[in-house]
């Protein structure tokens, strides 16, 4: 099948078509960057599939725009049916043959269907009542839902590469690391206290032989403040602005 230039399809396409082309280089450029920076198997699985899925898409436009190309859109009359009554259209099957023996909808010799033809046909038939989607559109969801999963599988991917590099840990690992800092934290001011306390008493004048309680009363505060800080979840920080204007 000839290589259709993708500057060619953007020349053909709709202004649609040729920002979903758009959004889909950007995406391989970027997981292209990202491989550069750092060759990770999750790097390069992310590359793999926007590259695979530019390609679907424009294999899909040329095989719209470019007629003499392999690869129509839909493969039978009754695949056509379908798509176009959910895109609002009247039609049926026993319609549609009876169009095709009239030569008003062409198909292939494999019995699949140009999506020009399709859009060509529709523009022939009569609309269902209510507020209904017309090929366009139809096309435009398909194709958003589309990116939407390519960013998603890029964003698990993503995640797991961070996750595998440290960036993110659990819940419970990350309260077991406060457990042990705190009790690190505890240990390391008593033994100060039990260091410094007779050297606290002495500069402030007052009766080394009151070391005991000196220590006691430390301990207190810090208990209390130690059971304050095991026990809240929330931490409210503020922050103050010593900026001279």
């Amino acid at each position: 099948m000839p290589n259709k230039n993708i500057e060619n399809l953007k020349q053909v396409c709709n202004k649609t078509e040729k920002k979903e082309l758009e959004i889909f280089q950007k995406t391989i450029v970027k997981n292209l960057k990202l491989y550069q920076d750092a060759s990770t198997k999750a790097n390069k699985i992310n590359l793999e599939v926007s590259q695979k899925s530019f390609e679907e898409k424009k294999q899909e436009l040329s095989n719209k725009y470019f007629p003499e190309t392999t690869g129509p859109s839909f493969p039978s009359l009754l695949s056509v049916v379908d798509h176009l009554d959910k895109a609002g259209f009247r039609i049926s099957k026993s319609k549609i043959y009876r169009d095709k023996d009239k030569n008003q909808i062409k198909i292939n010799k494999d019995n699949s269907v140009l999506e020009t033809e399709v859009r060509a046909y529709a523009s022939t038939l009569e609309r269902k009542e209510g507020n209904l989607d017309d090929l366009n559109d139809i096309h435009i969801q398909k194709t958003t839902k589309e990116v939407i999963k390519l960013e998603e599988q890029i964003a698990k991917l993503k995640f797991d590469r961070e996750k595998d590099e440290g960036k993110y840990i659990l819940k419970s690992d990350f309260e077991a690391e406060l457990a042990s800092r705190s009790a690190i934290f505890d240990i390391g001011f008593r033994h100060a206290f039990n260091l410094h306390a007779r050297e606290w008493i002495a500069i402030v004048s007052g009766k080394p032989d009151k070391s005991a309680e000196f220590l006691q009363s430390l301990n207190t505060v810090l208990d209390e403040q130690l059971t304050g800080f095991a026990s809240i979840k929330t931490f409210q920080v503020l922050f103050q602005n010593n900026e001279v204007s």
